[in-house]
């Protein structure tokens, strides 16, 4: 990860200016830090970086729960102790920055930025926005976009494909029919996901991509939930279980595809430009 990777995203909006717009700032901070490390300049004007991010991080984390308090969001006990985890994170760094050196802070501070720009907006902050938007704006805005795409036409085909199916769990049927017009898409979606993850496991074992056991860890958890969503559908209202099916989607693709697959076209590009041959478009 370098300074150019910490980039905001549309996608990255949960829906509030204000939240918006405090993570908008804390990527800036965040590359103004990442620059500092990479052009190694003094250690105190980076100690400076890391108190600042420190401080503006705690700040927004105090008015992001004020946020989650008037929406009820109903995971905010979870979401404040993630918040705790990434300040204390953050504060031990700030603690032994004097003790390090320059190669360990750089790799701590990359680990941080890592869970917290990556992990913790990405995918806890953005289960937010899935819960305050209305039913009906979800079904209108579900889709693939081509900011989702990994430019690679295979996979991108098939996760296309996987959205369509998805798709189908927001028309509209008769309310009788509708629970069970729904376990039937997500069983459809459960089985190609399966299959997805199959070709994807394959391709990346025929690039000998380094960190495959860590991805197939990650789609054997997708799996899990999966699985255990498809058991208990009978047992949720079909309202509930389209924003659940949203949200499993949210983590199936657009947070996979975002964060992991891009990964290893990442990775493919690498190679290529080492082989002297063009990326991949």
């Amino acid at each position: 990860m370098n300074s150019q990777n910490i980039k905001w995203k549309s996608e990255y909006n949960i829906g509030d200016f204000k939240i918006d717009s405090e993570h908008q700032k804390l990527f800036l901070i965040a590359q103004k830090t990442l620059s500092l490390v990479e052009s190694k300049d003094s250690q105190e004007e980076l100690k400076k970086l890391i108190v600042e991010l420190f401080t503006y991080v705690a700040e927004q984390f105090s008015h992001e729960q004020e946020y989650m308090k008037e929406v009820n969001y109903p995971e905010i006990a979870h979401h404040i102790t993630l918040h705790k985890t990434i300040i204390s994170t953050l504060k031990n760094l700030i603690d032994k920055f004097n003790s390090l050196e320059t190669k360990q802070i750089k790799e701590h501070l990359f680990n941080f930025i890592n869970d917290y720009f990556v992990n913790h907006i990405i995918l806890e902050d953005r289960k937010i926005k899935l819960f305050i938007i209305p039913l009906d704006e979800l079904r209108e805005n579900f889709g693939w976009k081509d900011i989702y795409s990994v430019n690679n036409e295979d996979i991108d085909s098939e996760h296309k494909k996987l959205f369509e199916i998805a798709s189908r769990a927001f028309e509209f049927v008769d309310e009788n029919e509708r629970t069970k017009k729904i376990k039937a898409t997500v069983i459809e979606l459960y089985d190609y996901v399966k299959s997805h993850f199959n070709h994807e496991e394959n391709y990346m074992l025929s690039i000998a991509y380094p960190q495959i056991e860590e991805h197939k860890i990650l789609h054997e958890n997708i799996i899990e939930l999966l699985n255990n969503f498809v058991k208990d559908i009978s047992n949720i209202s079909p309202i509930l279980v389209e924003k659940e099916i949203a949200r499993i989607i949210d983590i199936v693709l657009v947070q996979h595809i975002i964060q992991e697959d891009r990964k290893i076209i990442s990775y493919v590009n690498n190679l290529n430009e080492i082989d002297g041959l063009s990326p991949i478009k």
